[in-house]
């Protein structure tokens, strides 16, 4: 009976051992995220910075008179403007903005100035105004200027006419650019008060269809900073315009470097700022003069060679200067035959009879 019950228990044991299923392996729905490896950071680029052209400096000119550089480039065209030089005349106004002054014999022994100027923009007055001259005419000539004057001799005024040069006379053609200034008029006399102003002249130029550029400013200077230490020491230099007439001196200032003019017994000045006439360059040409009709109008020679001095910076040298027309610049040169390089700055030039008394210490 005993093993009839254990059959029985290890047959039905066997039968629920067949019949059940095994478990399910679950298996998620999702795969789950791999995580990837941690990036590799770069090293930071190094900023260059965008290639650029070199910049080039702002264009600069420089004044053909001075050889002073200038803001902006520009072709200007000088004004040469005659200017009375006697006693009653002084001070005159404007000549202290002038770039160069020529100062020649009229007649007698009274001189006149040429005020050569490369931009009248910002002069205010000028004067007084004279007349011109042929010799002062080729100096005008000579800087391709706009010639300016109160009329002039016969010849000057018919030399001008037949060239057709452009010019601004102040006693006919050209008067709304003068004024008579009634103080001069009064103190000085009427001879020594026609007056003119930079913008006046300006003004006048436009009317007239006058260009004011002119394309070559070559006038055959060439300027340099250097310090001049060739010849002898020269602190004073006197020149004179015919034996005991009228006289011009220039006195060195070590402290500006610059030759300081005195003439008719004081400092020669500028009315308009009561500044004195000072000058870089001093330029003493001698040169044949002679008069030649009866009111003692004269020939100065203005072409051709002849001797003269040359100073700057307290110092002088004896030079030789030549021009073979008047279409040809003046050239000047040493003892050496080089030829004179000027200091930067303003130049005063005395075109002297010959004969006349020189002095320089």
């Amino acid at each position: 009976m005993k093993r009839i019950f254990a059959l029985i228990l290890a047959l039905s044991m066997l039968l629920c051992a067949c019949g059940s299923k095994p478990a399910e392996t679950t298996v998620p729905t999702t795969v789950p995220e791999t995580t990837a490896p941690p990036e590799t950071t770069a090293p930071p680029e190094t900023t260059v910075p965008p290639t650029t052209e070199p910049t080039e400096p702002a264009p600069v000119d420089v004044n053909p008179l001075t050889g002073e550089a200038l803001e902006e480039v520009t072709d200007l065209r000088p004004y040469a403007i005659m200017i009375n030089n006697t006693v009653k005349a002084v001070p005159q106004c404007g000549i202290g903005q002038a770039d160069m002054i020529y100062e020649i014999i009229a007649e007698g022994s009274v001189t006149r100035f040429m005020a050569i100027f490369h931009d009248l923009s910002d002069v205010d007055v000028i004067g007084p105004v004279r007349s011109v001259r042929p010799y002062f005419y080729r100096v005008a000539e000579h800087y391709g200027a706009i010639l300016s004057s109160a009329g002039g001799s016969d010849e000057a005024i018919s030399i001008i006419k037949k060239a057709d040069y452009d010019y601004l006379n102040g006693i006919a053609g050209a008067g709304n650019a003068f004024y008579r200034d009634a103080w001069r008029r009064e103190n000085k006399g009427y001879e020594h008060s026609l007056m003119t102003t930079g913008e006046k002249l300006m003004k006048a130029a436009a009317k007239a269809d006058i260009s004011t550029t002119l394309a070559d400013a070559d006038f055959g200077l060439s300027f340099t900073e250097e310090i001049f230490t060739a010849g002898e020491p020269a602190s004073e230099i006197t020149v004179w315009f015919y034996q005991n007439g009228k006289k011009t001196t220039m006195t060195y200032d070590e402290d500006k470097g610059l030759y300081k003019m005195s003439q008719h017994g004081s400092t020669a000045t500028d009315a308009n700022d009561d500044s004195a006439l000072r000058f870089r360059n001093v330029v003493v040409l001698v040169a044949d003069s002679h008069v030649k009709d009866k009111k003692g109008h004269l020939e100065v020679q203005m072409t051709g060679t002849g001797e003269g001095w040359y100073a700057r910076d307290g110092r002088i040298i004896p030079i030789t200067w030549s021009r073979e027309s008047n279409d040809d610049h003046y050239v000047y040169t040493d003892k050496d035959g080089n030829t004179v390089t000027f200091g930067v700055g303003k130049t005063y030039v005395a075109i002297v009879p010959d004969g006349s008394p020189f002095s320089s210490k």
